[in-house]
């Protein structure tokens, strides 16, 4: 099978964040503290550091949310009725993303703390 020319490439990349805010509740409220995250970088001139650090772990749960929703995805494909096994496999797969949403939290307070009090 031959490559797709790269510009083919990005745009599947793009279609599927597309679908992903169409479709996942969980990636659209991610975005939106995505989208908060950039307002208070801009309105509270968090330092180039701190904002690096703010965009990486936001970025990193979005990463893994959309990785979680290929792991259902596939898995329910695999085994479209209940199966005990899948649903550890899910389960393990969400809590990748709530670990590092918790990580996102963590550094959201200790960045944003010293700029709100």
């Amino acid at each position: 099978m031959r490559k797709p020319p790269i510009h083919r490439s990005f745009w599947n990349a793009i279609k599927g964040v597309i679908w992903m805010l169409k479709s996942e509740r969980n990636f659209q409220i991610e975005v939106l503290a995505l989208l908060i995250n950039l307002f208070l970088i801009v309105y509270l001139k968090v330092t180039e550091f701190e904002a690096t650090i703010i965009l990486v772990v936001s970025f990193s749960v979005l990463s893994l949310e959309i990785l979680n929703t290929c792991v259902e995805k596939i898995c329910d494909i695999i085994q479209p009725e209940y199966d005990e096994r899948i649903k550890i496999i899910k389960d393990i797969a969400a809590g990748s993303v709530f670990l590092m949403a918790i990580a996102s939290a963590i550094v959201g307070v200790l960045i944003y703390t010293k700029y709100l009090l």
